[in-house]
């Protein structure tokens, strides 16, 4: 019985922090608060511990032409997660600068305008 407690304690705290890292894709947190949780997210990983998010934003920005990659503050503009709804699970993904440039994701880019606009008036 003291295993299945802490089976539960340990699947509780793994699912409160998947839901965190969600959260902060989807813009539930303020940009400072999703950018700090996505980088620690980032980091857990062994082949990104030393992940450098200043240094990130400077250079990977001045890779992309169009306005709303090249002057983007948050990691949730180049980076998002695709649902694996049958592992119930996420993977991240990329807007990389090759297909950016070349205009694949302007419904998403109108999204981030309208939604700057709307933050302006």
């Amino acid at each position: 019985m003291k295993w299945f407690w802490i089976l539960a304690l340990i699947g509780m705290s793994v699912s409160c922090y998947t839901q965190k890292i969600e959260k902060a894709f989807d813009e539930d947190f303020v940009a400072a608060d999703s950018n700090r949780i996505i980088n620690d997210y980032c980091r857990s990983c062994h082949l990104h511990r030393d992940f450098d998010s200043a240094g990130h934003i400077e250079e990977k920005s001045l890779l992309y032409k169009r306005k709303v990659f090249r002057y983007a503050t948050e990691c949730r503009t180049c980076h998002y997660l695709e649902k694996q709804f049958s592992l119930n699970d996420f993977t991240r993904k990329t807007r990389r600068p090759d297909e950016a440039n070349q205009g694949k994701f302007k419904e998403f880019e109108l999204e981030i305008l309208k939604a700057q606009r709307a933050k302006e008036n």
